[in-house]
């Protein structure tokens, strides 16, 4: 286990203090802040390559800054950001550098070190890698082959710096599950400022800004809306728990209301959200997904509780916002929430995407019948007159 006690990290000038928090095995910990917080610094200074401006680390009990290099290599392994110069060497040979701990003085490779390497290029999934040079690999197949040099050193800790940074939604993906079947054995500590990728990995998250640490725990207690939105800076968009995602949304006047549900309004509404329409939305049921969104995109939605039928005083909410132009998303209607029908009847346009007889079938007025494109260019032409 590695445990900070109060302690303050920086080159010269101090960056983050009052530092008290552990590193566990069997858990997967980040470290979230916006740019220039002091992630990085606080990742080397708990490696030992940096010393601190006050506080001690301790590893297993032990100062680690008292520790000497190879004893420290072999509890604690550290991947950074910086490129390295691998020359020729393949990616066999650069995971082999991890096992420079335990090589003898000529740095040669034992039985044991050769089957340790094979084992760790195997466990990233980089065994077909293992003859290929470095120099010609991906941003992605290098990442992997350094978290193997890692974990070839055997650690009880290992420390990563932004270790999805510059990856394709492939390679990010199979960093994150490869995170979560190194902690099983390790303890995983890495900073980022991807609060989604904290949210779905993390065991704990310490959320860092102002040169201290905000908040610390799990990401469910400490990634929330109006502190994410603090600590980056963020105006125009809104951190939703239950997705794990932000949503665009505008402020200002509604020129929409959207009724929709069961995933059917997705899409719509994070279509407005991207050309700038304000909308309101409603009636949904908590725990939609189109309701998740909703609340994050929207600059009012009507809510019911969950399998609850529209009470009357909800519906009267939603019918005083669908006086001008209703968008109808073709969403499921069943006993729950038929009462949205009424929306359509009170609106003063509505643009539908059900066919012209299933709408009828609901109400007996008029419409625009669009499919999502033809929505689109609706919205780009008459953006203007909305």
């Amino acid at each position: 286990m590695l445990k900070c006690s109060n302690l303050a990290v920086g080159h010269k000038k101090t960056v983050l203090s009052s530092l008290n928090f552990e590193i566990k095995r069997g858990e997967v910990t980040a470290i979230l802040g916006p740019n220039g917080a002091g992630k990085t610094t606080l990742l080397k200074t708990l490696a030992a390559i940096l010393k601190p401006i006050s506080g001690v680390v301790y590893l297993d009990g032990r100062n680690v800054y008292e520790m000497n290099r190879l004893e420290l290599a072999k509890k604690l392994s550290v991947t950074t950001t910086e490129r390295i110069d691998a020359g020729y060497m393949t990616g066999f040979e650069v995971v082999a550098l991890g096992r420079y701990p335990y090589t003898d003085a000529l740095g040669r490779l034992s039985n044991r070190d050769v089957e340790i390497v094979n084992e760790c290029l195997k466990l990233v999934n980089a065994l077909e890698l293992s003859d290929k040079p470095f120099s010609q690999m991906s941003d992605g197949e290098k990442q992997k082959i350094m978290i193997a040099r890692a974990l070839a050193q055997e650690p009880e800790i290992m420390l990563l710096d932004e270790p999805t940074s510059f990856l394709d939604v492939n390679h990010r993906v199979e960093i994150m599950l490869l995170l979560r079947r190194i902690a099983e054995k390790t303890a995983v500590f890495f900073t980022t400022h991807d609060v989604e990728l904290a949210l779905r990995i993390c065991d704990r998250v310490l959320l860092v800004s102002q040169g201290k640490i905000l908040k610390q725990g799990t990401p469910e207690e400490v990634l929330k809306d109006e502190l994410v939105r603090e600590v980056y800076g963020i105006e125009k968009a809104k951190f939703n728990e239950l997705t794990g995602a932000f949503e665009l949304f505008c402020s200002g006047k509604s020129k929409l209301h959207v009724v929709c549900g069961g995933g059917s309004g997705v899409r719509v509404m994070r279509l407005l959200s991207k050309m700038g329409i304000p909308f309101t939305a409603g009636v949904l049921h908590c725990g939609d997904v189109d309701c998740c969104v909703a609340q994050s995109s929207a600059v009012k939605c009507v809510t019911e509780k969950a399998f609850s039928s529209i009470k009357e005083e909800t519906i009267k909410t939603a019918l005083k916002l669908a006086k001008g132009i209703v968008v109808d998303t073709a969403f499921p209607i069943g006993d729950i929430n038929e009462k949205n029908v009424q929306l359509f009847e009170v609106a003063e346009k509505v643009i539908s995407f059900r066919k012209k007889e299933e709408f009828r079938e609901l109400v007996d007025r008029d419409a625009i019948f669009v499919d999502f494109e033809d929505f689109r260019l609706l919205l780009k032409k008459s953006l203007q007159h909305l």
